[in-house]
């Protein structure tokens, strides 16, 4: 049974791993270089979420946890240095947006973002909401960033309006994989999560059909979008409201990280090719059987 669940691990794994391998070798990308990294990252999830309590983790058992030989795994260790602490940061121009839509001050009770001056010496502004997410940028190169793409738009008077409830960057690609490196890894763990520890299921759901009409596409495309954002914000609020850099009467306890997200996948189905005869004639008779 353990062999046989841990077969279809690995090939889910690698099922996982396809879109990304038909994009690696577009780019030429080898195989070498996956493996390398593929190498370096069972060593540091062995080296830090399978050492022995109070016990150091040592080179010998990390070789045993992944089959790396202890040299290997010296070197590749070395070469790591400490791993950092896991953070809970979330990119600034997300959690403005964020804030600006949960906040009272800043939208309406329906969660309509309201237009902010730039800048005021009362009342809510674009520059108190960039200091609220953080003091380590200043408001112009967040409004500037927002800006670009296409988040917001600056109207007369310095007056900033939010044109969008979500940031997605207009920068180069090797930017934007930024994304990639962040959202599979939670939705996988969330199914995993499910599969083997199944006593509180988190939510998992899709909702496909198979036979739709291409000439449907761009619709399909707008309303799911529209849909989308519209369930993202009504979450948005309440998730809100239990944020304790936000709301000083949420509930206590340790530092807890909880989201949703929502994504629209599409592909053209390619024509079937007519089977032979005698393919046809056995399938017809494999039915029979079934039924």
């Amino acid at each position: 049974m353990h062999d046989s669940v841990t077969d279809q691990l690995v090939t889910a794994a690698a099922t996982i791993l396809r879109p990304l391998v038909k994009r690696l070798l577009a780019m030429g990308v080898p195989f070498g270089r996956l493996e390398a990294r593929l190498r370096e990252l069972f060593v540091e999830v062995a080296d830090t979420e399978f050492a022995l309590p109070r016990r150091p983790q040592t080179d010998s058992r990390i070789a045993l946890l992944t089959g790396i030989n202890r040299k290997e795994v010296r070197r590749l260790r070395s070469a790591a240095g400490e791993a950092g602490p896991r953070s809970f940061t979330m990119n600034y121009a997300s959690a403005l947006i964020s804030r600006w839509l949960t906040d009272a001050q800043t939208a309406d009770r329906s969660g309509r973002p309201r237009p902010l001056p730039y800048s005021a010496s009362r009342g809510p502004s674009f520059m108190k909401l960039a200091r609220q997410v953080t003091a380590d940028l200043a408001p112009g190169v967040l409004l500037e960033e927002l800006a670009r793409s296409g988040a917001v738009e600056v109207r007369d008077g310095d007056v900033v309006v939010l044109k969008s409830g979500a940031y997605v960057p207009k920068v180069e690609a090797s930017e934007k994989l930024q994304i990639l490196a962040e959202d599979p890894p939670e939705l996988i763990d969330t199914i995993l999560r499910n599969t083997f520890e199944g006593d509180e299921r988190l939510l998992q759901r899709k909702v496909y059909y198979d036979n739709l009409g291409t000439a449907a596409a761009k619709q399909i495309r707008t309303e799911m979008r529209r849909e989308g954002e519209r369930f993202l914000r009504r979450v948005n609020r309440l998730l809100a409201r239990h944020d304790r850099d936000r709301n000083p009467k949420a509930a206590g306890g340790g530092r807890y990280y909880a989201g949703m997200g929502v994504y629209f996948f599409e592909t053209v189905e390619k024509p079937a090719q007519p089977s032979p005869p005698s393919a046809r004639h056995n399938r017809k008779r494999r039915t029979k059987e079934r039924t």
